[in-house]
C-alpha cells in the first residue's frame, strides 16, 4: 500500500528532493520576517467586535467580515492619535491603518493599529460631535431677530421637493408677502456649496430680502450630510440677513439648525411662523396700538411735568412777558407733538384697516357669498328655461291619459282617446270626438 501516490511525494519520501526543514523557533522567525517585510503598513476595512479595555490602557478588539477575523490592538500611547475625539464601539464599520505583527512565543497574529477612520453613518456622527465641540461658542452666539411680517422672504431650496410646495402653500394665503426662490441642490456632493453661495448672493445682490429660509424635507442621516458641513456653518454665521433653518422633520436637528438665527421643525412650520394667521395679525396690531397710546401718554405726562416745573422757574426768575412767551412756545410744541403722534396713530390705523380689508376679501366667507350669488342666478336661469313656463302665457301641455305620454302631433291621437290637458292653474281630462290633420283627412 502506497502512502504517497504522486511522483513528487515519492521523490520527497526517497529524499530525491530535499524539503525545507525548520525548528519551531526558526519557522516562527521566518513567518515574522515575511510579514515584517512583505506587509509593512496596510489599511484594513472591517467591523469592530469583541472590544475590551485592558488594565494597562491598551485596547483589544477584532476586525471581522463574514467568516474572516483578525485580532487588533491599539497601544495606550497610540490611542489619542489613532482615535482622535471619537470613541471606538462594537459594531462600528471602520478603516484601520497599521502593521501586521506575528508573535512567535504565542504563534498569534495581531494587527497593530495606528489610525482608525469611521465609515458610513458613524463617520457623520463623529464629524457632527467634533464640530459641535469645536464651534460651541459660535452656536451659542447672540442670534439676529427675525422680522415681524416680512415683506420679502428668500427661500433657498430645491425646485423638485415637497418643501417648496409646503412653504408656498402657506405663503399664498398670507398678507401679500413676496417669496424669492433661489433653487439649489439639497442633497449629494456639492449641495452645501450651492446653499452657501445662495445665501451669499442674497446678501450681496438682493437687499430687499428681510429673512432667508433654508428648507428641505426629511431624510436619512446621510441625506442630510450637507447640513453638517463645517464650510456651511462658517458661511451661514457671516450672513447679515437673519436665517431660518427648516431642514428635515421634527426629530432631525442639524448643525444648520443650530447655527441659524431660528430653527423650525418643518418648511410648513417655518412658513406659518413668518406668515401668521389673521387673528395673530390683528392681535399684533392691537398690541402696537396700545403700546403707542401708552408711549404718547408717558411723553405727554413728562412734558406736562416739565411745563409745570418751567412755569415755577419762570415765575421765580422772569418777568410776566417772558413767562407768557415761553408758555405760548410750549403750547405750540405740545400741539405739534400731539399732531405728529395723532398722524402716526391714524397712519397705523389706516394700515390696520387695509390689512383687515385684504384679509376679508380673501376670506372663505366672502368667496362663499359670491358662490351663493352665482348659484341663485343659475337657479333663476333654469326656472326661465322650464318647459312649464309657456303655460303661464296661455299655452297648454297635452298628454295621453292615463299613460302620461306627451302628444306633439294630431296624428298621434285617435277618436275616443282620452287626453290630459295641463294649464298653468290646473288640468282637465277630455275624450277625442274627431281628429282632423293638416292633410285634410278626418277620423271620426
Amino acid at each position: 500500500m502506497e502512502l504517497f501516490g504522486s511522483r513528487e511525494e515519492r521523490q520527497i519520501l526517497s529524499f530525491d528532493i530535499q524539503p525545507l526543514r525548520f525548528t519551531v523557533k526558526e519557522f516562527t522567525q521566518k513567518i515574522k520576517q515575511i510579514l515584517d517585510f512583505g506587509l509593512p503598513y496596510v489599511w484594513i476595512e472591517g467591523e469592530v467586535a469583541n472590544l475590551s479595555h485592558s488594565q494597562n490602557g491598551n485596547l483589544y478588539f477584532s476586525l471581522v467580515e463574514e467568516e474572516a477575523t483578525i485580532k487588533a490592538l491599539i497601544f495606550k500611547t497610540d490611542k489619542r492619535s489613532a482615535l482622535g475625539d471619537f470613541e471606538l464601539k462594537n459594531g462600528q464599520k471602520v478603516l484601520a491603518f497599521g502593521k501586521v505583527n506575528f508573535y512567535p512565543r504565542s504563534g498569534e497574529v495581531h494587527f497593530i493599529v495606528k489610525k482608525v477612520e469611521l465609515l458610513g453613518i458613524g463617520r457623520l456622527i463623529a464629524k457632527k460631535e467634533a464640530l459641535l465641540k469645536k464651534y460651541r461658542d459660535l452656536f451659542a452666539r447672540e442670534k439676529k431677530p427675525i422680522p415681524t411680517f416680512p415683506r420679502v422672504v428668500g427661500l433657498v431650496t430645491s425646485l423638485f421637493g415637497a418643501a417648496i410646495e409646503d412653504f408656498l402653500k402657506v405663503a399664498r394665503e398670507s398678507y401679500g408677502a413676496k417669496v424669492l426662490v433661489y433653487p439649489v441642490k439639497i442633497q449629494g456632493e456639492g449641495a452645501e456649496k450651492e446653499i452657501l453661495q445662495a445665501v451669499r448672493d442674497i446678501n450681496e445682490h438682493f437687499p430687499e430680502v428681510e429673512v432667508i429660509v433654508i428648507a428641505r424635507g426629511g431624510g436619512s442621516f446621510e441625506d442630510l450630510a450637507p447640513f453638517y458641513s463645517e464650510e456651511l456653518i462658517l458661511g451661514l454665521s457671516q450672513s447679515y440677513v437673519p436665517i431660518v433653518s427648516a431642514v428635515g422633520h421634527e426629530i432631525d436637528v442639524t448643525l444648520c439648525d443650530l447655527i441659524a438665527d431660528k430653527r423650525c421643525s418643518t418648511p410648513t412650520s417655518a412658513a406659518k411662523e413668518l406668515f401668521p394667521e389673521k387673528d395673530r395679525i390683528l392681535q399684533h396690531l392691537d398690541l402696537l396700538k396700545r403700546k403707542l397710546k401708552k408711549s404718547v401718554d408717558i411723553h405727554l405726562t413728562a412734558y406736562e411735568r416739565e411745563l409745570a416745573k418751567t412755569k415755577v422757574e419762570l415765575i421765580k426768575r422772569s418777568p410776566q412777558h417772558n413767562l407768557q412767551k415761553l408758555e405760548t412756545h410750549i403750547e405750540a410744541l405740545k400741539s405739534a407733538l400731539r399732531l405728529t403722534l395723532m398722524q402716526r396713530l391714524n397712519s397705523l390705523e389706516k394700515k390696520a384697516e387695509e390689512l383687515k380689508r385684504r384679509l376679508w376679501v380673501n376670506s372663505p366667507q366672502t368667496r362663499l357669498k359670491l358662490l351663493e350669488e352665482r348659484v341663485r342666478s343659475l337657479r333663476l336661469l333654469l326656472l326661465s328655461l322650464s318647459p312649464l313656463k309657456p303655460l303661464e302665457r296661455g299655452y297648454a301641455l297635452i298628454k295621453s291619459y292615463p299613460e302620461g305620454k306627451v302628444v306633439r302631433k294630431a296624428k298621434e291621437v285617435s277618436t275616443e282617446d282620452r287626453l290630459e290637458i295641463l294649464f298653468a292653474d290646473g288640468k282637465i281630462v277630455v275624450q277625442v270626438l274627431s281628429v282632423d290633420t293638416n292633410s285634410g283627412g278626418s277620423n271620426e
